[in-house]
Formats: C-alpha cells, sequence, structure tokens
C-alpha cells in the first residue's frame, strides 16, 4: 500500500538547480537588459501567516488508528510584479514552517513558488519567457489525498518545474507571420524512480496574416525530446522524442461562424502496449463566436489512437463565467505540471473578475485573497494529476460555472478524467509496489467542487465548501470516494491584517481493506501584508 512508501524528497542539490535557474534567468533579463527593469513599475509586497491548527486525524490512518495532534504555523512569503512596456515579471512565493506539537520529528518546512517573465529583447522580434513552479502534490490514488501539507500521509511529495524558452516572431507585412522557439523544460519530484526528467523542444510555425480574410492558413511542425523519464530494463535513463507536423485550414462563413480543419503526422519513439504511436491525423470543426465574450469551439477526427473529440466553450457576462471544455491527446504526468490548467481556480476567478475589476494587479491580488480566506488551493477544481512515467492517453471532460452577486460569490465544478496507458510502467514503481495490473491499468476519476462565499458585513465573509473526487483503477475493480467539507469564516481586523476560523471535514470510503479514514480539524490564522 502506499501508506507505506517512504518518499524520497528531492535534495538540497536539486533544489539549489532550481533555484539557480530560477536566478539566472531573471538576472540576465534584468543585468543584461537594465532598461526594461528601469522602465518597469515595480511592487513588492512581503506578506507573513501566523496559523494553528488541531487535527484528530494527523496521519489519515484508519479507524482505531488516529493521532490527533497540534500544527503551528509560521509562513513568510513574498509577492514581485513589474509592468513595463518590454517586460512582465510576476512572481509569488511562500516559506511553509511546519511545527507539530506530537509528531515533533515530522517539523519541516516546504517551499511554495509561482513564477513567470516575459521578455522583448529586441523590439517586434526576440523574446524570452520564463516560468518556475514549487508546489506539493499527491503521488498516488491508493494513498490518502490532502488538499494541504499539513497531514502526515507519505503520499505527497514536492513538485519543482522550470522553463526557459527563448523565440523569434516575425511578420510578412500582412501576409504572414512566423515563430521559431525553442523551450527547455524540467520537473524534479523527488521520487524514487523519477525523480527527474528533462525536456527540449524546437518549434516552427508560419500563420497567414490578415491579407487571407476568408481563407486562413497555418503550417506547425514541433520536434520534442525527453529525458530521463522513468528507467529501462537495464536501468538507464530512457527518451522519447516526439515529432509531429501539421497544416490547417479555416475558412470564414461569416465574420462569428468559420469552418476548421487540420491534418498531419505525428510519431512518438516509445514502445506502446498498443502497438500503435505513430500515424497520420485530421480533424474538422467550426469555431462560432454569437457574441462579444461567448465562443465555441469544437472538433472531431481520427489519429493512430482512435477518434479524438475537442470542445471549448466559454461564455462570461458581468456577474457570471461559464465553461465547459473536453480535451483528449496522448500526455504525460510531467507535462500536465508544465501546462497551466485552464481551469483553474485562479484562472476561473479571473475570468469571472475581468469586467468588474479591470486592473490586472488589483484582479490577481483578489483572486490571491479569495484563495486564501476559502482555504483553497489554486488547482483544487482540477482532477488528482497522480505521478507516472507513463504515456497515456487522457480523455477529460469538464465544466465549471462561477456567479458573483453584490454579496455572494458562488463557484461550482465537475469534471470526469480515463486515462488510458500506452506505454508500461515500472515494475518496482513506488506508487502500485509489485501490482502490476493495477499500474498498467486504466484509471478514471469523476469530482465535483462546490464553493459559497458570503459577504456578511463590509468586513466579514462566511464560507462553505465541498469537495468530492471518486477514483477507480479499473482493471483490480477498486474504488475510492473523497469527500472534503470545509466552512469558515474571515475577519478583516485591519487594513492590512485578516484572522480566520475554519472547521474540515474530510472522509474517505473505499472497497480496499485499510482504505477508509476521517479527520475533523480547525484551523485558526491571522494574515498580515506589510
Amino acid at each position: 500500500m502506499v501508506t507505506a512508501i517512504m518518499t524520497k524528497v528531492a535534495g538540497n542539490n536539486i533544489f539549489r538547480k532550481l533555484s539557480h535557474k530560477i536566478v539566472q534567468t531573471v538576472t540576465t533579463i534584468i543585468l543584461i537588459f537594465p532598461a526594461y527593469s528601469v522602465a518597469a513599475e515595480w511592487k513588492v509586497v512581503p506578506r507573513l501567516m501566523l496559523m494553528e491548527t488541531y487535527t484528530d486525524n494527523v496521519t489519515l490512518a484508519t479507524q482505531g488508528n488516529e493521532k490527533s495532534d497540534f500544527i503551528t504555523q509560521i509562513n513568510p512569503g513574498i509577492s514581485l510584479t513589474g509592468t513595463g512596456a518590454r517586460l512582465k515579471v510576476n512572481a509569488n512565493y511562500t516559506m511553509q514552517n511546519l511545527f507539530y506539537a506530537n509528531q515533533n520529528n515530522q517539523n519541516r518546512t516546504v517551499h511554495q513558488l509561482r513564477a513567470g517573465a516575459n521578455a522583448e529583447l529586441i523590439k517586434n522580434f526576440f523574446f524570452l519567457d520564463s516560468t518556475a513552479s514549487i508546489s506539493q502534490q499527491n503521488i498516488s490514488l491508493l494513498g490518502p489525498l490532502t488538499t494541504n501539507n499539513e497531514n502526515i500521509t507519505n503520499n505527497r511529495t514536492t513538485v519543482k518545474t522550470y522553463s526557459i524558452s527563448p523565440n523569434i516572431r516575425h511578420n510578412f507585412s500582412n501576409f504572414a507571420s512566423t515563430q521559431a522557439r525553442y523551450t527547455h523544460n524540467a520537473v524534479y519530484t523527488g521520487v524514487e524512480g523519477q525523480s527527474g526528467s528533462q525536456s527540449d523542444t524546437i518549434l516552427l510555425s508560419l500563420t497567414s496574416g490578415s491579407a487571407f480574410r476568408t481563407l486562413g492558413w497555418g503550417l506547425n511542425y514541433t520536434n520534442q525530446k525527453i529525458n530521463g523519464l522513468g528507467t529501462s530494463i537495464g536501468g538507464l535513463r530512457t527518451s522519447v522524442e516526439n515529432e509531429r507536423y501539421m497544416g490547417n485550414l479555416r475558412y470564414r462563413v461569416s465574420s462569428k461562424f468559420s469552418l476548421t480543419g487540420t491534418s498531419g503526422y505525428q510519431k512518438f519513439t516509445y514502445t506502446s502496449t498498443t502497438g500503435k504511436s505513430a500515424g497520420s491525423f485530421w480533424t474538422a470543426g467550426f469555431v462560432w463566436t454569437p457574441a462579444q465574450r461567448t465562443n465555441i469551439t469544437a472538433n472531431t477526427g481520427k489519429a493512430f489512437f482512435g477518434t479524438t473529440y475537442t470542445l471549448i466553450a466559454s461564455h462570461r457576462t458581468r456577474r457570471s463565467a461559464w465553461s465547459l471544455n473536453y480535451h483528449q491527446n496522448i500526455t504525460t504526468t510531467r507535462d500536465q505540471f508544465l501546462i497551466p490548467a485552464t481551469t483553474d481556480t485562479a484562472n476561473f476567478l479571473n475570468q469571472l473578475w475581468t469586467s468588474n475589476i479591470p486592473d490586472p494587479l488589483m484582479r490577481q491580488q483578489t483572486v490571491d485573497a479569495f484563495i486564501r480566506d476559502n482555504g483553497l488551493s489554486a488547482s483544487i477544481f482540477d482532477p488528482i494529476n497522480f505521478l507516472t512515467t507513463q504515456f497515456f492517453l487522457q480523455k477529460r471532460l469538464q465544466a465549471s460555472v462561477a456567479l458573483s452577486g453584490t454579496r455572494n460569490t458562488l463557484v461550482l465544478s465537475t469534471f470526469h478524467m480515463l486515462r488510458e496507458p500506452q506505454t508500461l510502467g515500472d515494475a518496482n514503481s513506488v506508487l502500485f509496489g509489485t501490482n502490476n495490473l493495477a499500474l498498467n491499468s486504466n484509471t478514471k476519476q469523476i469530482g465535483g467542487n462546490a464553493l459559497w462565499s458570503w459577504k456578511i458585513s463590509p468586513r466579514t465573509n462566511a464560507n462553505i465548501g465541498a469537495i468530492y473526487i471518486r477514483s477507480n483503477i479499473l482493471a483490480t475493480g477498486q474504488e475510492d470516494e473523497t469527500k472534503t467539507f470545509r466552512v469558515g469564516l474571515t475577519r478583516q481586523i485591519r487594513p492590512k491584517l485578516n484572522g480566520a476560523v475554519n472547521f474540515r471535514h474530510v472522509e474517505r470510503t473505499s472497497n480496499q481493506i485499510g482504505g477508509e479514514y476521517r479527520e475533523n480539524a480547525v484551523i485558526a490564522s491571522l494574515f498580515m501584508t506589510f
């Protein structure tokens, strides 16, 4: 069982390497192009959160094995934003220090980082994009699942990523635009057998310009090489290449409706369990924009792995945001960590408040405060991205709606995700032990989330939230349900000082022995900015 796994968190050397990459990128931009940083408007906001938690089941153990504990947290942090004509920087860092009254051998410090920078190094020609992140994630669906770092589960690890992407863009008048992009990224998980992987990608594209009003076109080539994604039978780190050629057409029927089509060829170099890892593909569909704030994109087609479908639909009003998305593609765990989900909590609320809060910085601060005050993480509305070295076909449907009134905000989300492995997993994987049947099985997740925030007074908010996730290992028949309920009260004590009290109840049921647990927790916190 995963509860017996002793997760090995990445050592300080890996953290130093990641930190070095981040500092190197930002320093290069600021030192080599100082005019950009001087011209930008910078804002630095230090902060401190003090938190005390009582839980009656700190390890999320089965009934009769619970251990209660008091957990003290002292969490300093800092936000850095820089906005200029040719430079944009946004970084948010927190040092989370956890101290346990009874399990003091578990005292630890974990780091969270979300950072991104975009620089226009040569005007209208040469650009540099970079990102970095540090977060804590659940390892496997089989172990206890939690959205916080307070519980001691051995099913949680620190995931560190960075990406550096220099690119050249050029417009040939109104005839076409071209892009040449190189991207280097890395993901470190701290889990034995898949502790780190790196990827190098080349993207070349040519897209028609405004001269082609009725019939638009595009040509695209990508080549990605991933190193260190798991180990081969001989114990060597493996590398996989993904190469794709694609052409697309868009026929404009009217100002609001267009027909679309793509065709191309894609090849993976992995050994597929289905016998297919390369082949031609095509799609046909449409783009419909019936109103300024309504957009629907849909298509269907064929690829080497079967019939494909895509749906992206969104609608926004002054007080609501609606979203419906369906995607299916060959992907990996590392790709999911590197590509931000478009339906995560922060992005979705950002979309909701676009018209109400026009200033981007103020809107982001409002979103961050809403997530913090309601005890949320930035991606709780998403399925669990459990770790695996495999390539898999992911089919994901997600629907979300957010309603904002004068005193109330309601956010609802539901998802259905199926993962079908395309490659064999490591028989010694820490995720499944020696259970090859489970390791190479299809997995399914179904979930729903609800959050209601009520503004009782100008300085006091009440919130109620619920999360439900059901996961299935289809080959073994294992089914687990995790339900989380949270209710809380937030009070602005002073202009830069907030206090909150929350109650959390977590319950997991399972058709496997030893997979059930319950937890009740009370959390009191103070949050201050300087």
